[in-house]
């Protein structure tokens, strides 16, 4: 059984942040290259399942460290895509060269990846490349085993997990909480060391600058800016501002109340919602929750979508596809939809991939909307890159920021483009990306930066009809499990994270603190790595956004990946042994020391105030 897994040499900007040049273009040698962490973990999945490992990249000369590197770990032998027609390359023509290079040299039983890079993390190369190739996709796995001719693949969503089975070949990306990378040995290095790197030029791979590089690239960076480093003026638990000060300062900070007024979905039908009645030019793929309704990300999109909308004179249109719809398709109208497309089948009561590619991929092409939205879930980085390769178009990642303006580039003006706003190099830069040409422009959005706006629509639903094939159902779920509580971590009002500083031995501490504060338990990404907690519950950028009313941050550093998923909070206590954590840039209470000190006398702080009679 022969394995390719895909490696990419990026910056390591876990240990410092990435300099900007003169003309705005990242300055990619100001920090070290390494291979991507969650390659190496791809790379371990392949060296346990597979009888022989190809590494294979694409990039200049120097990335030919990444290939030794997996050589040296137990990989076969090394694959560089290196020519200069392949600089500048978006997803799309990435996803062109590494798919005509699995065809060059003969496919494999299994194609791995990471689930995301750690200089763009939009997730999108993996998901295309499977589409390129037309084999069945898992991602974001942790666990992955062969039975037979099938792959057994248990993948992270939301809340919990789905474990999936698909004939080979097929493609995995696997997540940073699955298959821990070894250590290279002496042996290993010299190996990898001495190893004659093949290389692969866009000649060799029958390609030319209509399929890669810059010009060919539907996504263009208008424009990049560093995001400088906040300060709250931190105030520090000291002699004069106690644990005690800091308890009655979280409980001032604790809503007492909540608003408890609902919209009647029957509203919906009422003769007071208006509708636009024209062609919908924005659609927003919807999901459907765990109560057959919207989800709350969904809900979201659809409300900025409607704003997007009044900037374009068109409507806005929800495209639902599941096995039991009817929820979905009136609370969509509930958020803005002027029409509701739908997709009903009994066999799309999970997400499976291939079948909603395929709706989507052909609705589209049917109506021809300007743009076409998703939620940054795992289902949305799932589908969204899929039906960008098939439709051959554009897609920006977990954006953070959507609006309607002019671009002109080199003489050319291009009216009323989405500007698609998006945190890169983890978070330290944020770049402005564009599809001037290709439609629809797609991106994904990122749960949490738009506010969730009921604002009704006179209910208009479209039944869509499409033949989906037999081979489109090649995915068969086998287990799903869903943890209502975990999914609920975007709404809460209280946010408790813990970080890898927290340790196994006090993870309880931060469970306990929680429960006091009546809030929920969240996780950096450090702690998830570090096996601490689910991926559900992670936040950061390639997490969850909160926003709460409180969020303290236990044993987390501050790294960018992380505060801007959390640094909307209206009052961040951080509580760290390093009084020169950048997480106190950010917070506006502090604690120095020991989580094994702090959290129990801040929890009885905290209870002695709710209960003063104990």
């Amino acid at each position: 059984m022969r394995a390719i897994v895909l490696v990419k040499q990026v910056p390591d900007i876990r240990v410092g942040s990435v300099a900007m040049n003169p003309d705005g273009t990242i300055d990619r040698g100001s920090v070290a290259a390494i291979t991507n962490p969650a390659d190496l973990h791809a790379l371990e999945a392949g060296l346990q399942l597979a009888d022989e490992v190809w590494a294979v990249s694409m990039g200049p000369k120097k990335a030919e460290a990444a290939l030794r590197a997996a050589i040296a770990l137990g990989a076969e032998r090394g694959l560089l895509l290196c020519d200069r027609l392949f600089a500048g390359s978006d997803t799309w023509a990435t996803s062109n060269a590494l798919a005509a290079a699995i065809d060059h040299v003969g496919g494999a039983d299994l194609i791995l990846g990471g689930v995301s890079a750690l200089d763009g993390e939009t997730g999108h190369v993996g998901p295309q490349v499977a589409q390129r190739l037309g084999i069945p996709l898992a991602s974001g796995c942790e666990e992955l085993r062969v039975e037979g001719s099938r792959l057994i693949a248990r993948r992270i969503i939301e809340g919990g997990f789905e474990l999936v089975s698909m004939e080979l070949p097929a493609l995995a990306t696997v997540a940073e909480t699955g298959f821990e990378p070894r250590y290279p040995t002496l042996p290993g290095r010299k190996r990898g060391a001495a190893a004659e790197i093949a290389t692969l030029n866009a000649s060799d791979l029958g390609l030319d600058s209509t399929r890669v590089g810059l010009n060919a690239s539907p996504t263009k960076v208008a424009h990049m800016k560093a995001v400088p480093l906040r300060s709250t003026d931190c105030r520090f638990v000291d002699e004069t501002f106690t644990l005690g000060n800091l308890a009655e300062r979280i409980m001032d900070e604790i809503p007492r109340g909540h608003d408890t007024t609902e919209v009647d979905p029957s509203d919906a039908f009422g003769s007071g919602a208006t509708s636009y009645r024209g062609k919908s030019d924005i659609w927003v793929v919807c999901e459907i929750d765990l109560e057959g309704g919207v989800t709350r990300a969904s809900a979201e999109i659809l409300s900025h979508a409607t704003h997007l909308a009044g900037q374009l004179g068109t409507g806005t249109a929800a495209l639902v596809i599941g096995s039991d719809i009817d929820g979905a398709i009136t609370e969509a109208s509930l958020y803005g939809a002027d029409e509701v497309l739908t997709f009903e089948d009994s066999r799309l009561s999970s997400y499976r991939g291939n079948p909603e590619t395929r709706v989507v991929a052909n609705a589209v092409r049917r109506a021809r909307p300007l743009i076409l939205l998703f939620a940054a879930t795992t289902t949305g980085r799932d589908l969204a890159p899929r039906v960008a390769a098939a439709l051959d178009t554009g897609i920006a990642a977990d954006c953070t920021g959507l609006y309607i303006g002019d671009w002109e580039r080199k003489g050319r003006k291009h009216p009323q483009l989405l500007h698609q706003v998006r945190p890169a190099m983890a978070g330290g830069v944020l770049a402005t990306c564009l599809c001037p040409e290709a439609r629809p422009q797609i991106a994904t959005v990122r749960p949490g930066v738009f506010a969730a706006v009921p604002n009704q629509r006179q209910l208009r639903v479209v039944p869509l009809h499409f033949d989906l094939q037999p081979g489109d159902f090649d995915v068969e779920i086998l287990e799903r499990s869903i943890q209502g509580s975990d999914v609920a971590i975007a709404d809460a009002d209280v946010v408790v994270a813990g970080g890898a500083g927290c340790g196994v031995r006090n993870w309880h501490l931060i469970e306990g603190l929680a429960d006091t504060l009546g809030g929920r338990v969240a996780a950096s990404r450090a702690a998830v790595e570090a096996g601490l907690a689910p991926r559900s519950i992670q936040v950061g950028q390639t997490g969850t956004t909160v926003r709460p009313q409180l969020y303290i941050a236990c044993g987390i550093s501050g790294a960018l990946q992380h505060v801007v998923g959390m640094q909307a909070s209206r009052t961040i206590v951080a509580v760290n042994r390093d009084r020169e954590a950048p997480i106190f840039h950010y917070a506006h209470l502090g604690v120095v020391g020991e989580i094994a000190d702090v959290i129990p006398g801040l929890t009885r702080e905290i209870e002695s105030l709710r209960n003063p009679s104990r």
